[in-house]
């Protein structure tokens, strides 16, 4: 059974008004009828009515479920139930599980095999290859028409200056005309470049040469996707991937499996209007490999909570195809458990060590946005206004101004009282956002990761 922490169980919260509701229900005084079995926890939690809600946790996912209406997934009963039992798990008595929490269990084991059955016993359906290529070719000729029409664009752009983009209406404009040509990769490229522009309006000196830096990017991916039928195979699928084309999961899965024991060494969760997309960076602790597994969900849908920020599981990993393997898929896997101890060893020891492996990356794949580093040793400075992350050899990391801006940067400084740390970090090209942050022992895991960064 997994061993849960107060950052893992707020690390399940569809949101922050979620959490902040959990925590104030993560006491005993809210709750009777507590108890717990191998499987479950379970109790009652008075609410504004004149039944108690029931709140239910299938611990093997986990799983929630309460009688109150909310449509949230967990409620913020559920996540107080499983917080108050983070917390104290003395609270919990095991005792034979109640009928409610029973029947529910045993529902979920009955849709389960009935899933697994209809799975195996359905005939397949046969595919209209005809019409599966007239998509893919409608698909070729909107993204090769959003090319041409964005690189249009970008050359009128550039013939003005940098001084004009300044003041481009255009961006929003663009992006959306790229997401209707079904290239959703260029949309994202270009939705950057005016963050970077809004950075001269904060005293930045630097902004041109950071937004030139995303301009010199995007031309590139445009240049390569003209030229998409004379590039090697391995480097035209990662030109198809950063124009926004999906792979299959049955790609990943016929690649040949990664088997470790995985830390989930960082983890975060951003949202827009109508989707939620959570990244969680892995590391192996035999295979130093860092795959990156990402899950989505829409609307109201909750998203995966097996993968549990700060934990560990012993498993088996398949990557998707590319010159840089580096999205990845559980295959297999045992059960959460805490920390066995340091990753010191598949982490980076200097930051130069971490720049050597970003630059052997990007000549792999120059349109990587998120870059993985583990770095060892790490102490948080100030120079002037700016928050940095030191290593031992004095060299330095530029933080991400919405974390230095943000309650996350508060942990991180009472964290490094306590000595140097291990920090998980995502590198962008241009400033690091620590994520997460592991004590001398590596046992001792501490979230920063902004939960709900739109």
């Amino acid at each position: 059974m997994t061993v849960w922490t107060i950052d893992a169980v707020l690390a399940l919260s569809p949101d922050s008004a979620s959490a902040a509701a959990g925590q104030s229900l993560g006491s005993p005084r809210h709750w009777t009828g507590l108890g717990r079995s191998e499987r479950a926890l379970w109790g009652l939690c008075q609410g504004s009515g004149k039944n108690p809600y029931q709140a239910r946790i299938d611990l093997s996912e986990p799983a929630f479920k309460c009688s109150c209406p909310s449509r949230k997934f967990p409620c913020k009963h559920g996540l107080g139930l499983l917080l108050l039992f983070a917390a104290d798990a003395k609270q919990f008595p095991t005792a034979p599980q109640p009928g409610w929490v029973d029947e529910w269990l045993t529902s979920r084991q009955d849709r389960a095999e009935k899933k697994v059955e209809k799975a195996q016993t359905a005939p397949d359906k046969p595919v209209d290859l005809e019409a599966q290529a007239k998509r893919a070719a409608q698909r070729e000729d909107r993204v090769r028409e959003g090319v041409a029409h964005c690189r249009l664009w970008l050359d009128d752009l550039l013939r003005r200056g940098l001084a004009t983009a300044q003041s481009s209406g255009d961006w929003d404009r663009v992006a959306a005309r790229m997401v209707d040509a079904q290239a959703p990769g260029l949309a994202t490229l270009i939705r950057r470049i005016p963050s970077a522009i809004a950075v001269s309006n904060q005293g930045e000196t630097h902004w041109s040469a950071r937004t030139l830096c995303l301009l010199g990017r995007l031309h590139m991916l445009l240049t390569a996707a003209q030229r998409l039928q004379e590039l090697p195979a391995d480097l035209a699928g990662d030109v198809r991937t950063a124009l926004g084309w999906t792979q299959s999961k049955e790609e990943a899965l016929a690649s040949p499996p990664t088997a470790d024991t995985w830390i989930v060494a960082g983890q975060i969760t951003e949202e827009d209007e109508k989707l939620k997309l959570r990244r969680s960076w892995l590391i192996g602790k035999h295979s130093g490999a860092r795959p990156l597994i990402l899950d989505f969900a829409a609307g109201s849908q909750p998203l995966d909570t097996s993968i549990v920020v700060g934990s560990e599981f012993t498993g088996e990993v398949v990557f998707y195809p590319a010159r840089l393997p580096q999205r990845a898929l559980v295959k297999s896997r045992g059960d959460s458990v805490p920390l066995s101890g340091s990753i010191a060893s598949g982490a980076d020891s200097t930051i130069e060590a971490a720049f050597d492996r970003y630059a052997q990356a990007l000549a792999a794949c120059p349109w990587i946005t998120q870059f993985p580093m583990i770095l060892q040793n790490a102490r948080l400075t100030r120079s002037r206004e700016r928050w940095l992350l030191a290593d031992n050899l004095g060299a330095t990391l530029p933080l991400r101004p919405s974390f230095c801006r943000a309650l996350q940067l508060w942990r991180l400084v009472t964290a490094c009282k306590n000595g140097p740390l291990t920090v998980t970090l995502e590198w962008d090209g241009e400033s690091a956002l620590p994520i997460g942050a592991f004590d001398p022992t590596g046992r001792h895991f501490i979230d920063l990761a902004p939960r709900w960064a739109a």
